[in-house]
């Protein structure tokens, strides 16, 4: 069911977004511009898909985004069924990093976006994310579920 839904979250793209299809069984994902700061005004998003019977394993090797309030600017937005939003340096009341997440896809498909809205000021480095196919014989349901609620 996961492969079959749309892209989620790119509003009405302004001209400058940008959608990257990615079909390798494993990758890395980095915000423009790693390990330099991030450009002002800038929004990605990857799609990967892996064959049928595998699920994605996503972690993040290093995170630093521009903290705000509920993450509503700068952003990492990872979906799939369920979202998580990420931002920041340090885990807050309103703010989450990926930090030791392990964040595994229920489906064949993940999505990751990025965002920057128009300031960096403090010249915030990005992120970046390592990615790979698991076959689904591996992996009980539950603990795809126990990932899954864990970033919720």
């Amino acid at each position: 069911l996961c492969a079959l839904l749309p892209v989620l979250f790119l509003p009405a793209s302004p001209a400058w977004a940008q959608v990257l299809l990615l079909a390798d069984m494993y990758g890395t994902i980095q915000s423009p511009n790693f390990p330099e700061s991030y450009p002002k005004d800038n929004e990605l998003q990857w799609n990967v898909t892996v064959p049928s019977g595998y699920t994605i394993r996503l972690y993040f090797m290093h995170f630093d985004i521009e903290p705000s309030y509920l993450c509503e600017y700068d952003y990492v937005k990872v979906s799939c069924f369920e979202l998580a939003a990420f931002c920041g340096r340090e885990n807050t009341d309103t703010e989450r990093v990926p930090a030791d997440d392990v964040i595994l896809s229920p489906g064949s498909m993940l999505s990751v976006a990025f965002r920057s809205d128009f300031s960096n000021e403090e010249r915030h480095s990005g992120f970046e994310a390592h990615y790979s196919a698991l076959l689904r014989l591996w992996l009980s349901q539950t603990d795809i579920t126990e990932h899954h609620s864990s970033v919720s």
